[in-house]
């Protein structure tokens, strides 16, 4: 079996290096796949690391159901300096003394930012203003109006410090900027400061051990089954088993009741599992535990 028929409808966990872009290391990987559709679940930026979810096939289906799923990161950040990107690929547009500020001051201001809160997104983010990227307007010297935005952070832990750098671990919901909050955080002591690294380590149940780094797909040719597939990537939903009759009813819009043994509440979604224990769609629970049908999976 080819490298493409064993990665074809996957979910692929990557470790992105440093300097590329998530879609630098996806026309890699399509390299070795020969052709084939192709995505992603989540950007990283060049100068972050970590992980990012590659999608093959099917499996592409899946982007935003597991786009959703909470994520942690490491940031490490430095005080004293503001750069016009909020990172360390940016100009210095801002210094300040930062030598009064202790670790035990900024274990103070972490909690600050837990919660739902609302985010100014940053000029430099993919974010789209008539069509264009806010990053291409930035790098021209443009700015435009933003709006805040909602955002949820479960947890900031100080892992270490080497003042005038220190190191975080955020837990959080998607659509928080790590950039921006390095900066926010420096202001809130009152010193300018940026993000000088970051690493996703994981992915709801996705972590960075189980990734393949992206200057390594070669190695994908020795793995007997390499990725994850649909079902199992859908993990974080509850599942219900259908049988053969309830499978092909799915394949003609008709999703089965869920059974009463099966905890859930409307609006929850879950995902429909064939005989064979392969994805066959996800639904959101109705009244009457009736599944509406928001995703079926033909196999090709």
């Amino acid at each position: 079996m080819n490298l493409y028929h064993k990665l074809n409808n996957k979910v692929i966990p990557v470790n992105k290096e440093k300097g590329i872009t998530t879609f630098d290391a996806i026309r890699k990987l399509k390299r070795e796949l020969g052709g084939g559709k192709i995505g992603h679940a989540g950007s990283l930026d060049p100068i972050a690391t970590g992980l990012i979810l590659i999608l093959t096939g099917i499996a592409t289906k899946l982007s935003g159901y597991l786009m959703d799923l909470p994520k942690v990161y490491i940031s490490d950040i430095k005080l004293g300096e503001a750069t016009d990107t909020q990172d360390a690929s940016g100009e210095v547009i801002e210094r300040g003394d930062w030598e009064k500020i202790s670790t035990g001051d900024i274990e103070g201001v972490l909690p600050r930012f837990t919660g739902k809160r609302m985010q100014m997104p940053p000029m430099y983010s993919a974010l789209k203003h008539g069509g264009k990227p806010l990053y291409k307007l930035a790098r021209k010297g443009k700015k435009v109006d933003r709006k805040a935005r909602e955002v949820h952070t479960e947890s900031i832990e100080l892992l270490s410090a080497d003042l005038p750098l220190f190191r975080i671990r955020v837990k959080c919901s998607r659509g928080l900027y790590l950039r921006t909050l390095s900066e926010e955080i420096g202001r809130s002591l009152g010193v300018p400061s940026h993000m000088t690294g970051l690493t996703r380590v994981s992915v709801g149940h996705f972590d960075i051990e189980e990734a393949i780094s992206s200057g390594e797909f070669d190695r994908l040719k020795d793995k007997e089954d390499p990725g994850i597939n649909p079902a199992e990537a859908l993990r974080h939903l509850k599942q219900v088993v259908m049988s053969g009759p309830q499978a092909a009813d799915l394949l003609n819009g008709r999703a089965p009741t869920v059974p009463v043994d099966t905890e859930v509440s409307v609006g929850e979604l879950v995902r429909f599992l064939r005989p064979d224990g392969s994805l066959g769609g996800i639904g959101e629970i109705g009244p009457g535990r009736i599944a509406r049908i928001r995703r079926v999976l033909i196999y090709e």
